[in-house]
Order: C-alpha cells, then structure tokens, then sequence
C-alpha cells in the first residue's frame, strides 16, 4: 500500500473541510447579523427630535419606515403632546425611501421641540411575517449545513483511515 498517496489525499480533505467550516462560519456570522437587523423592530427612546414651528407641515422621519405606540413629548420632555395634535402616515416615499411623516396640527402651546418615543420599523425591516420566518429559517438551516460538513468529514472513511495510521 501507498502510505504517501493516502496520506496526501487525507490531509487534503482535513485541508478542504478546515476552509469549507471555517468560511461557512465567516458567512454565517453576516447571514445571521443581516437577519438580525431586518426582523427585529427598533425602539426609539428620547433619541428623535423634531422642530415644529408650522401647523400643517409635515416632518420626516427618515430613519424608520413605519412607527407605531407613538407618544411624543413637548421639548422639556415632561409633557405629553396629545395625539389630537398632529397625525402619524407611515411608509411615505420621501427623496426615494421610505419614510414616516408627522404632521402637527397643534395649539401654539405645542409647537416647539417635540421628542419622539415609539417602536420604530427600520429602512430594511421585512414587514411580511412569511419573509421573516423565513429569514430565521435560512439561518437555522445554514448552521446545520455547516454541522453537516463537519460531522460529515469526522465520520468519512479518509479521515478513519488517518487516525489508524
């Protein structure tokens, strides 16, 4: 028997499974953060502000497609705006993305520096719950791919071969 021809075909496959495990775990790491940030809802907490000087003029919020619990509170942050004084319209096409408008029609009392709290949908959030199953079911599925690639290679008969060596 041909120790050196069995012994290089064995290390190539350690070789070939070590890349294939190690690359299918760096892509996993990105798969699973981008599935992260499109399935998940954001809250936003006192971190919004809006200058509202002008009844009936819409202001944009471009860093959320949709809101919703919306509670706003006047500049000092101790007062809340009642929802009678300005209306929220969601998935608004502004300067070609989407957007949310709030558009005050308030008592001068209000108009001021409004703080926003609510639960925000981010730009790349997948609003059918399908799609969003989905996005964690590619993700389960491809860290069993990887499982299946490293227990395949531990059980294939080239790799018992080199631990009777």
């Amino acid at each position: 028997m041909n120790n050196k021809g069995q012994t290089s075909t064995t290390v190539g496959v350690i070789i070939v499974a070590f890349v294939t495990i190690i690359v299918g775990l760096i892509l996993f790491q990105a798969v699973a953060q981008n599935v992260g940030t499109t399935t998940n809802t954001v809250a936003l907490e006192n971190d919004t502000t809006m200058t509202i000087a002008v009844n009936d003029t819409a202001q944009y919020l471009t860093s959320c497609r949709a809101i919703s619990d919306v509670v706003i509170f006047n500049e000092t942050g101790d007062v809340a705006v009642p929802a009678a004084q300005y209306e929220v319209v969601n998935n608004v096409v502004y300067n070609g993305a989407l957007a949310v408008t709030i558009t005050p029609d308030a008592a001068d009392e209000y108009l001021s520096i409004w703080t926003i709290d609510a639960t925000c949908q981010p730009l790349t959030y997948i609003d059918n719950s399908g799609g969003r199953a989905m996005g964690g079911l590619i993700t389960i599925f491809f860290a069993l791919l990887i499982a299946v690639v490293a227990i395949g290679i531990v059980f294939n008969k080239q790799f018992k071969d080199l631990i009777n060596m």
